[in-house]
């Protein structure tokens, strides 16, 4: 059975793919700021149901693809700028 901290663990993989440069500081977070998890599992969702649309995308549903392609990109700027901030880096 899936977990949520299953999900998490997926979304953190996947972001650890999209932001390479920051995997570090991911696995840090991941360990030490349990809010993390949070934004992982609401990106695996977002992600997963990005690519269910876009695999068989019609006329009809474009702008919900274009919705999730945003909330994709808007949880990367999130956990991004959990990453950079000056107390995520004295962890």
């Amino acid at each position: 059975m899936d977990t949520v901290r299953d999900a998490a663990h997926r979304g953190l993989l996947k972001l650890m793919l999209r932001l390479p440069a920051l995997r570090g500081q991911l696995q840090v977070l991941w360990r030490t700021d349990t809010s993390l998890e949070a934004l992982c599992e609401a990106y695996e969702a977002a992600t997963t149901t990005f690519e269910r649309l876009t695999r068989k995308s019609s006329a009809g549903e474009d702008g919900l693809v274009e919705e999730y392609r945003n909330v994709c990109l808007e949880l990367e700027k999130d956990v991004q700028n959990r990453c950079l901030a000056p107390t995520a880096r004295t962890r």
